[in-house]
């Protein structure tokens, strides 16, 4: 690998370290690299996704199943019709108005109170019967004091017996539960309700339904019975009149003797059309009379109205009582939403009021209307009956006894046509009451249903276990940005704005079995932990062709990152491989030597601090490994004043002198954020050599102690040590590591 480290490691061309790290560019979204970050984070991922799908497991565990039935009601817009008499009550019309308000009709609470009476729900758990709590207890007695200090409606309501409220809590649960739609445009309404037990569901449909249509008939049935009983009485009225107005007249031709003949003057037949056609306005007028009468005694009874020929023809009406079906709907809604003292409840039971008292002005005038028909009748009758009388008087040729006889034969015979008419009528609906049939039917009626409606297990787990991916990735991501170690040379050079010139692979305890690394590579120089270390130092030579490096520093940011095993594996590596070159590794640690402990030999009494004091000579201090032909000159730890000892002129010397007799020499130095022996012995060297530890050094603290190099103005290059190089296999191509972990097998073991 060729890197031209003197143009990345110039500070006049690398304003970075003056001010900071180099900003991040903006990476593009590599797909590859999104699943190599997922394949190394997988147990994360797998962990969040199983979690998250275990919760919704426990919950649904923890979820009672409700089971849904649903029955099918058709308003039925083909009545069969049986006889040719007109309905009492009409039948309900398919208008979205009328069906809106079939549906609150199933949904009222008068139809399900039956229902909970019907299937006894009010002792039902399901429905609210379970013991009262001490809670509950307690907060009826405060009621019941309350009630006793302010007779309000509220406490009268609080103070209900424990049945009604039981009722009212089964009604108002049960209006909960049951779902009241149209399908789609049809005159199809379906009626769903949901259960913990299945039969239960179908049952309480079914009673539902079937109370609907007992409603709807029992309606019909209510009218005609009205109706009859109002026949009823005016038959006995109108029978009475027939009776005496014949008895008058049978009675006065009787007294005066009088018989009718078959011949008549003009003036009688002139009598005899005027009192056809005050017969004529006479049953006009009691007809118009009979519908006010029956407009009066609906209005008096609002539910009745629905079967008035007038109402039912009037347009405003029909839209005024669909507005009030929708004014209804919403009280409802608010009702159970907001409660009985809401502005908005109280608001729109006020526009409820004005929609009624509008219906009952509407109403008023119909009434009006009929009223005036009838008197226009009346006065028709009158103007008629003026005529006659007027007639009559003119009329010579006939007696005054005769004129008498035909008044009364004329009131008889009107009062007979009334009572006639009405007779019919009453007929006609003593019929209709047998065929009566309810506008509705059930077109498919509840099945027994067998799979829970609540929860939906597979698609609930199914968006469990997306949603947990999702969170995973959002752990993953998470992680990855909290992530403070360097892990790619492509993030070391972005970060640091330095070369990286080597990556070495770790070395497990069973490659290594009784060994340092450095008598590894040494036993191992084809390894794959040697070619690290031979790229380690080709990267370096290639990298200064101006003039290769002799004084070679190597340090790092913190203990623990492998630096004196690097040094001294690289140098014995480099001995052993170049016989006919003389490598010398100096301990500049004197704080915490351990470059003999490195090469596995025992510690020496010549140490560099003596030399530098001139107790020793150059020869007694350079020891040499046989091993490998390596030379190194200890030190000794806890050595007083090293900072002095380093930044004197006796140091220069000596590393001077030792350039003049090896080829390479290796300065092993302290870390470079603990003390600042390494700052004063980075002026020496030609080349630092920079140890980071892979995925351990934070990277605030490299960049941090590179920085404090800037002022060496020397070269430096980056190495990334402790290498597991089966993970950095997942983080991406292109580096050491990951030839190192896929082409294993190319190097010796």
């Amino acid at each position: 690998m060729k890197t031209s480290v003197d143009t990345i490691t110039d500070p006049k061309t690398t304003p970075a370290f003056e001010t900071g790290p180099r900003p991040l560019p903006r990476m593009r979204t590599d797909v590859r690299e999104l699943l190599r970050m997922l394949n190394r984070r997988k147990w994360h991922l797998a962990g969040v996704t199983a979690l998250v799908c275990a919760f919704a497991a426990i919950v649904l565990m923890q979820l009672t199943p409700q089971y849904r039935a649903t029955a099918l009601v058709m308003i039925d817009s083909r009545k069969a019709k049986v006889t040719n008499t007109p309905d009492v009550l009409s039948g309900i019309t398919t208008e979205i108005a009328a069906i809106q308000s079939e549906i609150e009709v199933l949904k009222s609470s008068s139809l399900l109170g039956r229902v909970v009476d019907k299937r006894s729900l009010d002792r039902d758990p399901e429905y609210g019967a379970a013991p009262p709590s001490l809670l509950s207890q307690v907060i009826g007695q405060v009621r019941t004091v309350y009630s006793g200090w302010f007779n309000t409606e509220a406490s009268r309501a609080h103070s209900a017996s424990p049945d009604d409220a039981a009722k009212l809590r089964a009604i108002a649960i049960l209006s909960r539960n049951v779902a009241v739609t149209v399908r789609n445009r049809s005159f199809v309404i379906a009626v769903s309700l949901e259960s913990a037990v299945p039969a239960r569901a179908k049952e309480l449909v079914d009673t539902i339904t079937d109370f609907y249509l007992v409603d709807q008939l029992q309606a019909k049935l209510d009218a005609n019975k009205r109706a009859t009983e109002f026949f009823n009485e005016r038959l006995d009225e109108l029978k009475q009149s027939v009776s005496k107005a014949e008895s008058a007249a049978a009675s006065f031709r009787e007294k005066s003797g009088l018989t009718i003949g078959k011949d008549s003057t003009i003036a009688s037949q002139s009598l005899s059309e005027l009192n056809s056609q005050l017969v004529q306005a006479r049953t006009q007028r009691a007809e118009k009379e009979s519908r006010l009468v029956a407009l009066q005694q609906a209005a008096r009874n609002p539910a009745t109205l629905g079967g008035i020929t007038e109402v039912l023809a009037n347009p405003l009406i029909s839209s005024l009582r669909a507005q009030e079906a929708e004014v209804a709907r919403r009280i409802g809604d608010l009702n159970q939403r907001y409660g009985e003292s809401h502005p908005r409840l109280l608001q729109a039971r006020a526009e409820q009021g004005q929609i009624q008292g509008r219906i009952g002005a509407e109403v008023a005038k119909i009434i009006s209307s009929v009223q005036g028909d009838a008197e226009a009748a009346k006065s028709k009758e009158t103007e008629l009956q003026a005529q006659v009388d007027s007639l009559e008087k003119k009329a010579g040729g006939l007696g005054q006894n005769e004129v008498q006889l035909r008044q009364f034969e004329r009131e008889a015979q009107s009062t007979r046509a009334v009572y006639e008419d009405f007779l019919k009528r009453s007929k006609e609906i003593r019929e209709q009451q047998d065929i009566q049939q309810p506008d509705a039917r059930v077109l498919s009626p509840a099945d027994l249903p067998t799979v829970p409606a609540f929860p939906r297990y597979g698609l609930t787990m199914a968006a469990a276990l997306v949603l947990g991916l999702a969170m995973g990735v959002g752990v993953v991501l998470l992680l990855e940005r909290l992530d403070g170690g360097f892990r790619m040379g492509e993030q070391v050079e972005r970060m640091t704005g330095r070369a990286m010139v080597g990556m070495i692979p770790s070395l497990s305890r069973t490659m290594l079995g009784a060994r340092l690394p450095a008598c590894f590579a040494i036993e191992k120089p084809a390894s794959a932990y040697g070619e690290a270390l031979r790229s380690t130092f080709t990267a370096i030579s290639l990298g200064t062709l101006d003039q290769s490096p002799k004084v070679l520093m190597v340090t790092s940011s913190l203990p623990g990152e492998g630096k004196s095993t690097f040094v001294c594996s690289l140098a014995a590596l480099l001995a052993r491989s170049s016989p006919d070159k003389r490598i010398v590794v100096v301990d500049c640690d004197l704080r915490r030597s351990s470059v003999s402990k490195a090469l596995g030999l025992p510690v020496e009494d010549d140490t560099i601090d003596q030399y530098l004091s001139g107790a020793k000579t150059i020869e007694q201090v350079v020891k040499r490994d046989e091993a490998s032909g390596l030379y190194y000159i200890p030190a000794r730890a806890n050595t007083p004043n090293s900072s002095e000892i380093l930044d004197s002129k006796a140091m220069r010397n000596f590393v001077k002198a030792l350039s003049g007799m090896f080829d390479y020499v290796f300065l092993d130095t302290p870390p470079v954020m603990a003390v600042s022996d390494s700052r004063i012995t980075a002026q020496l060297a030609d080349y630092i050599i920079f140890l980071i530890r892979w995925e351990q050094t934070p990277r605030e603290l490299a960049v941090n102690a590179l920085r404090l190099l800037r002022d060496v103005r020397k070269n430096i290059g980056v190495v990334l040590s402790q290498v597991n190089v089966r993970r950095h296999a997942r983080y991406g191509y292109g580096d050491y590591g990951y030839y190192y972990s896929k082409y294993r097998d190319y190097y010796t073991d």
